[in-house]
């Protein structure tokens, strides 16, 4: 995490300053785009079950992540934009006592699939000069949730196994998502993504209620590749089960992310 982190910083800082030349192929747009981001989120975590209070630092979440793995790709069609964010994740502690061995594993999947189109664009765009505009994408599409716990437990006693065993509870549901991004392009190197939605609404399976905000900084290094940078914070809160087995989950995940964004055009 450290070592991508610090490969990020190199790149940015070390960007060179862009010729006329380049600073015109950059303004330069074509019909198809295509960028593909993987990033690093460094996130803290909230859940509330059961009645019960959870607060997980990015540093106490990263403690227990054996292995993970974030990424973004959208293709861009003139105004038409197909948009996927996915997260791969697994967590895995361990706790001993003298009478009880507990051993759990989390496999987590977030994968976002959108469509979108852009609504609005007002450019004003020339080289050496500030990027005079913004344009504002709408977009809907399904959020998958997987979450499944895997629990392998001992009681000892005197030193004596008596009993042991496994529970595996998986969760898994789609929330439907609408949403808005709106995008200012600030100068031929710079723009400031933002992006809200919000979707379940209870329907079927899904969450009561979920949204997904983030803001990002784009620094274009060439005009290829974007150092990316800024802040995420997403939550959902679902009912799981009826009656006396009711389970009320609010989870609210938040923090800032860094990523580099490979651009075909």
């Amino acid at each position: 995490m450290k070592a991508f982190i610090l490969a990020l910083l190199f790149i940015l800082v070390g960007g060179h300053a862009f010729s006329q030349n380049e600073e015109e192929e950059i303004l330069k747009t074509n019909d198809w785009e295509a960028i593909i981001s993987p990033y690093a989120f460094l996130a803290a975590q909230s859940t509330d079950v059961g009645g019960e209070k959870i607060r997980q630092s990015f540093s106490d979440l990263s403690s227990i992540t054996n292995t993970g793995f974030q990424i973004a790709v959208s293709v861009k069609y003139k105004r038409f934009i197909t948009r996927f964010d996915g997260t791969w994740a697994w967590l895995a502690t361990e706790e001993k006592s003298s009478a009880l061995e507990v051993e759990a594993n989390i496999r987590q999947q977030i994968l976002d699939f959108r469509g979108g189109y852009i609504v609005y664009e007002n450019l004003s765009m020339a080289s050496n000069e500030v990027i005079k505009g913004w344009d504002l994408e709408v977009n809907a599409g399904a959020k998958y949730w997987n979450n499944t716990v895997d629990i392998d437990y001992r009681v000892i006693i005197n030193d004596i196994p008596i009993l042991e065993g496994s529970i595996n509870e998986p969760q898994e549901w789609w929330d439907f998502m609408i949403g808005v991004k709106p995008t200012i392009y600030v100068t031929p190197r710079m723009k400031i993504n933002t992006s809200f939605s919000a979707g379940g609404f209870g329907i079927g399976n899904s969450s009561k209620f979920t949204y997904d905000f983030i803001y990002a900084n784009s620094f274009k290094v060439t005009k290829l590749i974007t150092v990316d940078a800024g802040f995420r914070n997403f939550m959902y809160d679902r009912v799981d089960g009826e009656g006396e087995s009711q389970v009320d989950t609010r989870v609210n995940v938040i923090g800032p992310f860094v990523g580099v964004s490979i651009i075909w055009d």
